[in-house]
């Protein structure tokens, strides 16, 4: 390391710090480069070679293994008022430090969260019993709650959503007016692209064939993602406003967003890991827990995520975690369409992209970085608080174990629901400990910090320039 990252610590601290970690790989925005961290009072105070080190309070030997920020999981349904028998802040933020995320974006389920007392009851509810750091979502978007957006953007909610199809389907003009709103207060509306004329006349054509789980997929093409992103993005366009399409799953879609880069519009997109691992043809075998809205896709799909993916097409990656209780699932085994639509998440993003990714050499560690903590944290206004390790950044990281194996099983999930889509597999690369603002939250399986520690993070306005 620099002599200047020491002298820096030397100037600004007189004494021992809070915590140090040493022995570690540290995964940067430079690069990889073997050393530690120093924290006080929550936040990084020094980053050296281990022999600058200060002495400390608490020292954790990383034993060689790779120390990254946290995750931030930027789409993720923890804590709906009305459904608290699917997930709450507590288990959900449990599930999220156990997979190495340190900040999660929660979004409503059904609850609107678009009015001053909503936002904050969710942020004394979410700081009362979430472990880690939070922030949220405003309520899906329509005719009547366009007019709050300035006063929750104040408030540090500055995430929008909308859907382009059922159940809480949307016309053009309020996607234009939420655009052209947010385009004045540094905001960003995400849309759930597909089109719905295209699912109600391919869902018309299944007749009795809602059996095998695949009908899923099959009504619903790749052609109404591909045609609600474009339109999306043409909105965008005009608006100036910033556009985020929410798991993204098809080739075209993909596509569709480069695309619009290009065109120098606005928008940035996410994947989640369900559609990274598993594809269509395993949905039968898999049953209707693997019904989720976008529904896996063909392989072709798959290949096509990672590809762009590593290429910096997908900015982010997100779980989309949704779980129910299992009776929703298995209310789905004769006819699909009775199925809760959604999996689990939050607690597997970083395996996946370690063990499917990483070791499969489909991603390199310096995207990693990009896709799961540098990108979120600055499409979200949080950077560089959130997402980095920088000197004055929040002491959020994790330690992962690049070597280990670990099979999944439902008993590991922290999780309410209790169970995995994942169930069974065997995958390389384990987040072994878990730190909050310098609190280890999650060590060895375990989570290390009571619910309450958990606090709301304020978004700023987002950056779309997330690329290398």
């Amino acid at each position: 390391m620099s002599s200047t990252l020491t002298s820096t610590f030397r100037k600004q601290t007189r004494g021992p710090v809070d915590l140090v970690v040493k022995n570690a790989k540290l995964l940067l925005e430079s690069g990889i480069v073997r050393g530690g961290i120093g924290v006080i009072d929550g936040m990084i105070a020094v980053i050296a070679g281990d022999e600058h080190l200060p002495e400390a309070g608490t020292v954790i030997d990383a034993d060689g293994n790779i120390l990254m920020p946290g995750l931030i999981d930027a789409h993720a349904h923890i804590h709906d008022p009305t459904m608290l028998e699917h997930e709450t802040f507590t288990t959900g933020s449990k599930a999220a430090v156990a997979g190495g995320v340190t900040t999660f974006v929660d979004m409503p389920l059904t609850n609107q969260v678009d009015t001053i007392k909503a936002v904050e009851d969710k942020i004394a509810q979410g700081e009362e019993m979430s472990v880690t750091d939070f922030t949220f979502y405003a309520g899906m978007m329509n005719t009547e709650n366009q007019v709050a957006i300035p006063l929750l953007v104040e408030k540090g909610v500055a995430a929008f959503k909308a859907f382009t199809c059922e159940p809480y389907q949307t016309n053009s003009g309020v996607i234009v007016k939420c655009l052209s709103a947010i385009s004045e207060v540094g905001g960003l509306l995400t849309v759930h692209a597909e089109d719905q004329g295209i699912l109600d006349e391919f869902g018309s054509e299944m007749e009795d064939e809602w059996d095998a789980p695949i009908s899923h997929s099959l009504a619903r093409p790749n052609i109404a993602e591909q045609l609600a992103i474009r339109q999306s993005i043409d909105i965008a366009a005009q608006t100036g406003g910033h556009l985020h399409i929410a798991h993204v799953t098809t080739r075209e879609g993909v596509q569709e967003v480069e695309k619009g880069k290009l065109r120098g519009v606005m928008v940035t997109t996410e994947v989640c890991p369900h559609h990274l691992v598993f594809c269509r043809d395993e949905m039968n075998r898999l049953g209707s827990k693997s019904k989720m809205n976008p529904p896996l896709r063909a392989r072709e799909d798959r290949a096509a995520l990672w590809s762009a993916l590593l290429r910096g097409a997908i900015d982010t990656v997100v779980s989309d975690h949704a779980p129910c209780p299992i009776e929703k699932k298995e209310a789905g085994s004769e006819d699909i369409r009775e199925a809760w639509s959604g999996v689990d998440g939050v607690q597997m993003i970083l395996r996946v992209l370690l063990s499917e990714g990483i070791n499969k050499a489909r991603l390199s560690y310096s995207k990693l970085l990009r896709v799961c903590s540098r990108n979120p944290a600055r499409i979200f206004g949080l950077y560089p608080k959130k997402g980095v390790l920088r000197i004055g950044a929040d002491a959020d990281f994790v330690i992962i174990d690049q070597n280990k194996e670990e099979k999944i099983t439902a008993d590991m999930m922290e999780s309410k629901c209790g169970w995995t889509l994942y169930e069974g597999m065997t995958m390389k690369g384990v987040p072994v400990m878990t730190f909050v603002r310098g609190t280890q939250a999650f060590n060895e399986g375990k989570v290390t910090v009571k619910p309450g520690y958990g606090n709301f993070q304020a978004m700023g306005s987002g950056d779309r320039l997330t690329g290398d």
